[in-house]
């Protein structure tokens, strides 16, 4: 009966393993490129936390920025090679907790809030508690096939890649204009329990996935694009803590856009 019962268990566990790594000795490089470049993600997070302990903040920001340019093209570059897995799903969401919840709240850490003894540390794990709580709310409701129409036009929340810059824009701030309120240890926690809060919250946030342009605005927008590359490239603190408070007041206007369309939704 035991002997029975293992080899259901090891045919179990051989289906599983097939289902994630298929029965062959070698793989195509294009399968493994977006687990390489999520964990390429956890690299540039953890790099980030070592920047920081250094008192490298800039460095440490800008590393957090490169970990959320690899979150955005993990999963694209997935599905362009036909290459989507549970496997990649999960290491992306885990990938993101490290990246945009453990280190920014480090970062954080490191720049203002250590000098409040417990509460800075308290406000650090707060925050990345709170990110990894968004995480699996958004993993849960990915596999959930009622959410109505107008709900993919918006993130519910906070997405993690964003909140994480917007928690880093007191460091932003301070780097664009040197002013030392940025630096104020109770300032950043306020702004980083904030922050937190709309991470987890229900509050709708646009989704850059079905923003479109319309076609006689197209030459405007790349012009538009242009200027903003070239402000990067000369004022990249000024234009980065430019567009993080943008950011911030698109919520308001997110929470009426959503309205309307839901309203507009039920009457139907």
């Amino acid at each position: 009966m035991r002997k029975t019962s293992r080899k259901n268990l090891k045919a179990k566990i051989k289906t599983q393993v097939s289902k994630i790594m298929p029965d062959t000795k070698f793989l195509p490089l294009t399968k493994v490129l977006p687990s390489m470049i999520t964990l390429s993600s956890i690299v540039a997070g953890m790099t980030a936390i070592l920047l920081a302990s250094r008192g490298e903040f800039e460095k440490a920001v800008i590393a957090i920025i490169l970990a959320a340019v690899f979150d955005g093209f993990d999963g694209r570059v997935a599905r362009m090679f036909n290459a989507s897995s549970q496997f990649g799903v999960e290491l992306d969401s885990l990938a993101d907790s490290i990246s945009f919840g453990v280190s920014p709240a480090f970062v954080m850490f490191f720049y203002a809030t250590q000098n409040v003894k417990s509460f800075g540390w308290i406000v650090s794990v707060l925050f990345a508690i709170s990110c990894v709580l968004r995480l699996a709310r958004f993993n849960v409701m990915t596999g959930d096939e009622e959410v109505p129409e107008y709900w993919h036009y918006f993130f519910t929340g906070v997405p993690a890649p964003a909140g994480a810059l917007m928690a880093l824009t007191p460091i932003m701030l301070y780097t664009a204009t040197d002013e030392k309120i940025f630096t104020c240890p109770y300032i950043c926690m306020g702004w980083m329990i904030l922050v937190a809060l709309l991470m987890i919250s229900r509050i709708p946030t646009l989704s850059l996935k079905k923003m479109t342009v319309a076609k006689n605005n197209v030459p405007v927008f790349l012009l538009c694009f242009v200027l903003f590359l070239g402000m990067m490239y000369f004022h990249f603190w000024v234009t980065a803590s430019f567009i993080w408070t943008f950011y911030i007041l698109t919520v308001p206007y997110a929470c009426i856009k959503f309205l309307r369309m839901k309203k507009s939704f039920e009457a139907k």
